[in-house]
């Protein structure tokens, strides 16, 4: 019957039959390789590889996902920043305008010089650093000549013209750091430290001077005190004030005796 396999060929013969014919193949085409069972580990490795692959992609996502999430971290810390440097400049504006308001409520509205609270303050201020340094200071109590006569006789808005003359030329012959206070309607303190009695009262002068030359023709009556040991502000104010009282008493005599040799003659 020649070679033509039978069918009660066994199993193991046709499978040696076409493992012949498989091995013929790869003879015949060299670059086709040859068939073989896989075995158990060859499966595990594709496993193992395929696992590989989907951890790579996953830790790939993972750190999208965080590159991601690091962008929004840093655009919201630059908004945060931007947020808080707006807060801050705000809160700068504010205390500006705070600063300015407080500066405005310490002024007085028509002479321009500090008001009667916030001038003893800052008197009270120069006093205690004089006495931690060891300097001089020197109180003046200003009184304004016959403002109650120019009220009545001129009206109160030449009274008003009257106190702003003398604030402003107490502000002209002073120097730019001397306080200058509006103590009461018409009287005025002023403060001048580093600085001696005698220097004090020539400034003085050329004040009473300057306002006589001026539009009012005005004049002032002015009381010392220097800064003693343990002088508070108020300790200044009054000596300097009782310094004014004895000058106007002074003034007072000499004008009485004026007028008696001028009755007499």
């Amino acid at each position: 019957m020649g070679d033509k396999p039978s069918r009660a060929d066994p199993p193991v013969a046709r499978m040696q039959r076409n493992t012949a014919g498989s091995n013929e193949s790869v003879q015949a085409d060299p670059h086709r390789r040859a068939w073989t069972p896989s075995s158990p580990e060859t499966e595990e490795q594709a496993i193992s590889t395929e696992a590989d692959r989907r951890q790579a992609a996953a830790d790939r996502a993972c750190a999208a996902a965080d590159r991601t999430r690091a962008a929004s971290d840093r655009a919201r810390a630059c908004e945060e920043r931007a947020q808080s440097e707006r807060e801050l400049a705000q809160a700068a504006d504010e205390r500006a305008h705070a600063a300015r308001d407080r500066e405005a409520s310490e002024i007085d509205e028509l002479t321009h010089v500090r008001r009667r609270g916030a001038g003893i303050k800052q008197l009270q201020r120069e006093v205690d650093r004089a006495h931690r340094c060891g300097e001089d200071l020197v109180v003046a109590f200003i009184d304004v000549d016959g403002l109650k006569q120019v009220n009545d006789t001129k009206g109160h808005l030449a009274g008003d013209d009257l106190l702003l003359a003398v604030a402003d030329t107490l502000r002209a012959c002073l120097r730019s750091y001397d306080l200058v206070l509006r103590f009461g309607g018409d009287e005025f303190v002023c403060a001048l430290p580093h600085t001696d009695i005698r220097k004090i009262r020539q400034r003085f002068t050329d004040v009473s001077v300057a306002l006589a030359a001026g539009h009012t023709h005005g004049s002032i009556t002015v009381g010392f005190a220097e800064l003693d040991t343990n002088d508070s502000a108020h300790d200044l104010i009054h000596r300097a004030d009782a310094d004014l009282l004895a000058c106007r008493e002074q003034q007072g005599q000499r004008s009485i005796r004026r007028r008696s040799q001028s009755k007499r003659s």
